[in-house]
């Protein structure tokens, strides 16, 4: 920690970073309820108003890596700051919106605003934390993230009931002004900045687009857009692009991505371990629901204060974990974590017609204990693992992954769930839904993220056993 910059600041500086990703999150699913109210005011279809979310995620995931980049050769501070002007300018535009193009062309300038957010919050707060109170630190932001997934929902629900669907948006204007002159005020420029001033503008297209083919072919499939075929060339391309791009960063004098990066163990091991954590998550979150409303015949009321087990315990555990990591290491914790979400994962794919209510709550509660066990730890390791000048990068690349993980989480448990009972998932809510068909595939699910939270423990132990060696 930088000398100058005293105890009580650092909190505060904390307290910005983790309501930019309270923000952030909680615009990516308190969107969601207005959706059908947003199609029927506009006269749109549901699969068309869903640009509304596509564009979001979208922008974010392109803009991650762009932002951090910036940011470690121009410096943080303004650009974390704008990050709260330009979403709270885009969330003014979805209020005034009164059609579909100029709602998802303000949704896209709300989101480089998250973007710009979210690729920073956690490089500054691990310029500005010590080692020995980092993971405190960061956890306190996962318990952020959890509490921005859990209040959108209800709060959203609120807002469309008793004013409109723009009054989700509108919330967003005052915290957004608020926090850019905190930020501007309060947050101090002590980061390194890279000495050669060179954006990598070829690199950068390339791993755009790159990105764009394979997003647009996993968000197209999933949505039954597009036959699941055409999954394959979209892969094909994105993995052509992605060649080039390594070549390109080779050869470049200030690389988007530095190679180096990725020859530090814990950087890389942790980011595959995230990444495999995300995609068992947004698959299990995706098919709960239809298991509690379709097959357990719950409202949706019901259902969701069921599923909200899990964001409060993650927001419980997040940053316990996170200061147990400051004192016993990060490995211990990572590897339980995963092992914990592997149990419950296991274990919820024996759910059945006659389980429960609390058996459900239980595994769903540790589910929340494994993955918060986890994260705050690994994201430690992560951000640690590289030099103050590569934060922003850093930062970038890891929310990416979280990212990448929970759109391909979903896309292939959507894939997994249509080859195994050979029925689409737009036909659960319909009036042919077939309970022993739904809980085939169901539990293929489940069995498929505990495969991948078991490789993620898998990994955390293969980390821990390089470096002692």
């Amino acid at each position: 920690m930088n000398p100058e910059i005293s105890n009580s600041k650092k909190w505060l500086i904390l307290v910005i970073t983790s309501v930019s990703t309270f923000m952030a999150t909680l615009d990516s699913s308190i969107v969601n309820i207005a959706l059908p109210v947003m199609s029927k005011e506009m006269n749109v279809s549901i699969s068309s108003i869903q640009w509304v979310v596509t564009s979001y995620l979208l922008t974010i995931s392109l803009l991650l890596l762009v932002f951090g980049k910036l940011s470690d050769i121009y410096g943080k501070k303004f650009i974390f700051s704008s990050g709260f002007l330009v979403f709270a300018l885009g969330s003014a535009m979805c209020g005034f919106s009164h059609s579909l193009t100029f709602l998802v062309i303000s949704r896209v300038i709300q989101a480089v605003g998250a973007s710009a957010m979210m690729s920073l919050s956690q490089g500054i707060v691990t310029g500005i934390f010590p080692p020995n109170e980092r993971g405190r630190a960061l956890g306190f932001v996962g318990t952020m993230v959890a509490l921005g997934s859990l209040t959108g929902p209800s709060l959203g629900g609120v807002l469309v009931h008793y004013f409109n669907w723009q009054s989700v948006f509108y919330i967003n204007i005052p915290i957004g002004i608020v926090g850019c002159l905190l930020s501007f005020i309060i947050i101090p420029e002590i980061f390194e900045k890279q000495k050669v001033k060179y954006f990598d503008l070829p690199g950068t297209t390339l791993f755009s687009t790159s990105l764009l083919f394979l997003f647009l072919g996993l968000l197209l499939v999933q949505d039954d857009k597009l036959p699941t075929v055409y999954l394959i060339p979209a892969v094909i391309i994105a993995a052509v692009l992605l060649t080039a791009f390594i070549f390109v960063e080779k050869r470049s004098i200030n690389p988007l991505v530095s190679p180096t990066l990725f020859k530090k163990r814990e950087f890389s091991f942790g980011l595959a371990a995230a990444f495999l954590s995300f995609t068992a998550l947004s698959s299990t979150l995706l098919f709960m629901p239809f298991y509690l409303q379709n097959l357990l015949g719950l409202s949706a009321l019901d259902a969701g204060l069921i599923i909200s087990v899990y964001p409060l315990t993650t927001a419980v555990v997040a940053p316990i974990s996170g200061w147990l990591s400051d004192r016993i290491s990060y490995r211990p914790l990572t590897i339980a974590g995963m092992l914990a979400a592997t149990v419950a994962l296991l274990l919820l794919a024996t759910l059945h017609r006659q389980s429960p209510i609390w058996e459900i709550v239980l595994l769903l509660m540790l589910l929340g204990f494994g993955i918060a066990t986890f994260q705050s730890p690994n994201n430690s390791s992560v951000m640690g693992s590289v030099e103050r000048v590569q934060l922003g990068i850093a930062g970038g690349i890891n929310s990416l992954f979280r990212n990448l993980g929970m759109v391909t989480g979903t896309a292939f448990s959507v894939l997994i769930f249509a080859f195994s009972t050979r029925v689409s998932i737009n036909t659960l809510s319909g009036s042919n839904f077939n309970g022993d068909t739904f809980i085939k595939g169901f539990s293929l699910i489940m069995i498929f993220d505990a495969c991948c939270t078991f490789v993620a423990a898998a990994v955390s132990i293969t980390r821990a056993v390089k470096k002692r060696a």
